[in-house]
């Protein structure tokens, strides 16, 4: 994994600062603007979200977070895919290999549910073939924005709610149809 850590001897601009230099918003624009986090979120709004992310790049096969471990992040997958894999040895099922259950992209997220609820991961989360660059948010700095600005923290819980939502139906569709062969 590279970590892009922007400490130096140089001071950072302040982040009230950066929310109004024209240059920031739209690289953040750019960075955020497809993504299901930042859907409906004006341009400065997505640059505020900006000011709280870390970026992250991992090579292919790169474990990001594993299944059961504590976390506090949540990924918007930047460039490349995240896969997402299940260990059936979770649910009882012993000697089965893990088992790939979704494939994520550029602008969707992932670790909703840890950052939600803040419980363990409920799956292992790995690069995809081509790497994945991610930008990571963590929990107590979402949280924070999420409450000192109200109408991004509506905006940011009501996508995380609708992208959940759309990959529970994608799920029930899969065992419907499987359950039906």
């Amino acid at each position: 994994m590279t970590e892009l850590n922007m400490s130096s001897n140089a001071e950072m601009p302040d982040a009230n600062d950066l929310i109004i230099d024209p240059a920031f918003v739209e690289h953040a624009a750019r960075m955020f603007g497809d993504s299901e986090l930042a859907d409906g979120l004006q341009p400065v709004q997505i640059a505020r979200l900006a000011t709280i992310a870390e970026i992250r790049a991992y090579r292919p096969g790169d474990l990001v977070c594993d299944e059961h471990e504590r976390s506090d992040e949540l990924y918007i997958i930047e460039s490349g895919t995240l896969e997402i894999w299940l260990n059936p040895a979770s649910i009882g099922v012993v000697g089965a290999a893990l088992r790939r259950i979704a494939e994520l992209r550029a602008g969707q997220t992932c670790g909703e549910l840890a950052l939600l609820d803040g419980g363990v991961r409920s799956a292992q989360v790995r690069a995809g073939n081509q790497g994945a660059r991610v930008t990571v948010f963590q929990r107590d700095a979402l949280l924070a924005l999420c409450e000192t600005d109200t109408t991004i923290g509506f905006r940011i819980m009501r996508n995380l709610a609708s992208a959940l939502a759309l990959r529970l139906r994608l799920q029930d569709m899969q065992l419907y149809s499987a359950s039906s062969t």
